[in-house]
């Protein structure tokens, strides 16, 4: 089981403000806000200091998901992150891996390819 993912980011207050903003559809906040650390949590991790850290570094892009509690979170999804600097990989839409799999595909500021699924 995953505990958290620590993302290298080369401008932390933007990084900060776009995963922000396209994490609350997902029901994630903020948990830690420092000058070298940013965490977001969705409430369902044991881990008081949230899942998803920021940290300043050099990006070293790659592809991740977060499970979205529906079809129109994903939608919020995409729409954040379209409007808060991050760059479309793939619009809200069913995907032929199940027939359920609804997701969205963004890049964000720093190269990373993020996506939103949802299942039912």
């Amino acid at each position: 089981m995953i505990n958290h993912f620590d993302l290298k980011v080369t401008d932390l207050a933007v990084s900060s403000h776009f995963y922000q903003q396209i994490l609350r559809p997902l029901n994630y906040q903020p948990k830690i806000y420092t000058e070298k650390l940013v965490s977001f949590g969705d409430g369902l991790s044991t881990d008081p200091m949230g899942d998803l850290y920021l940290s300043g570094g050099i990006p070293t892009p790659f592809h991740f998901a977060f499970q979205a509690p529906s079809r129109a979170a994903v939608d919020q999804f995409y729409a954040a992150g379209l409007q808060f600097g991050g760059r479309s990989n793939g619009a809200p839409g069913l995907r032929d891996y199940h027939p359920d799999y609804y997701a969205a595909f963004l890049i964000d500021p720093d190269g990373y390819r993020i996506e939103a699924v949802c299942h039912t």
